[in-house]
């Protein structure tokens, strides 16, 4: 069975691939270097088994270098883009739930992004109470404004 390919990243003719399941498989990747190198429309190729990528130049379409690459039994490109950090992802979609939550509960009185003002805020006067206002104080204070300015751009998009 070939090994799975994507699309990292596409700009005019240069085009990244990524092959995650061969990292670190040097002789794989100047294998591909090799096969792709000879393709019409390659121009220029360079393969880092380290970070699992392709970089080409190619003047062609991405469904023909995808049937290259299959034909020469080198990978089977998904032109479709994997979940971009899917951590991230997972982690967004949970704090999108407790913010469901605080809604809720609180009948619509606040949000999380209320909370962590409130509490970036909070924090930022325990700070300056403590003498901790270059540092500790103005980082929370700042991060606590950013919030208030996201918080009104989402008000004025309503």
């Amino acid at each position: 069975m070939l090994p799975s390919g994507y699309i990292a990243h596409q700009t005019g003719d240069r085009l990244r691939l990524r092959v995650p399941s061969r990292k670190g498989d040097a002789a794989y990747f100047a294998r591909v270097e090799q096969a792709l190198m000879g393709c019409e429309g390659v121009t220029y190729i360079e393969a880092n088994p380290l970070t699992a990528s392709i970089l080409v130049r190619y003047d062609g379409t991405t469904e023909e270098l995808s049937q290259e690459a299959l034909t020469q039994g080198l990978f089977a490109l998904d032109l479709e883009l994997p979940p971009a950090n899917p951590v991230l992802s997972a982690v967004s979609a949970r704090m999108d739930q407790f913010d469901d939550i605080l809604r809720r509960t609180s009948g619509g009185s606040f949000d999380l992004l209320e909370v962590a003002f409130v509490g970036l805020i909070g924090a930022s006067i325990v700070q300056a109470l403590r003498g901790q206002v270059l540092s500790p104080a103005s980082t929370l204070l700042t991060n606590a404004m950013s919030i208030l300015a996201l918080y009104r751009a989402r008000q004025t998009d309503r």
